[in-house]
């Protein structure tokens, strides 16, 4: 069973599910709650139960990320079904701290192996908790924001938000 959370954040309603194991997934802004419920429905055809009293840390401290403020996320995850190298690129880029960005190579490189630059960005956008594993932070070498799961002007603002101007 899941339990989920939706909350409206600067940028619009986000959403935040766990299992008993952790953090599951985190849904971008969207415009609506609608538009949450949707997401959710998408995803998950177990049970869903809503307890927002339960998210209510988690949901404050993203609404202090999107406000400026540097936040360290120390939740349990619940990654299963990740792959393991999906793992590795994942607890790579949870540590590219706040207001930094890496290049999609460094992680590859970091990995061992900088032809896999392309499985990074695959394994990024497979990421369920954007924002807290901070894929959003991972550009093209040459400066280019890349790719991103809430699209290019999404990521443009969280960069934005953390200090770096695009």
């Amino acid at each position: 069973m899941f339990k989920y959370s939706i909350f409206k954040t600067a940028l619009g309603f986000m959403g935040a599910v766990a299992s008993d194991k952790g953090l599951h997934m985190v849904i971008l802004p969207k415009p609506s709650e609608l538009a949450v419920k949707q997401t959710l429905e998408e995803h998950y055809t177990d049970e869903l139960t809503r307890d927002e009293r339960a998210f209510a840390p988690l949901g404050k401290k993203i609404r202090e990320h999107l406000a400026g403020k540097k936040i360290v996320y120390r939740e349990r995850f619940d990654v299963g079904g990740a792959t393991p190298f999906e793992l590795k690129v994942w607890d790579i880029t949870f540590g590219i701290p706040f207001g930094e960005v890496r290049s999609y190579d460094w992680v590859a490189k970091q990995l061992g192996n900088v032809k896999e630059v392309r499985a990074v960005g695959r394994a990024l956008k497979r990421n369920r908790l954007p924002l807290i594993i901070p894929c959003h932070r991972v550009i093209k070498k040459t400066g280019d924001l890349g790719g991103f799961a809430g699209g290019a002007e999404l990521k443009r603002k969280l960069l934005k938000i953390e200090g770096r101007l695009w």
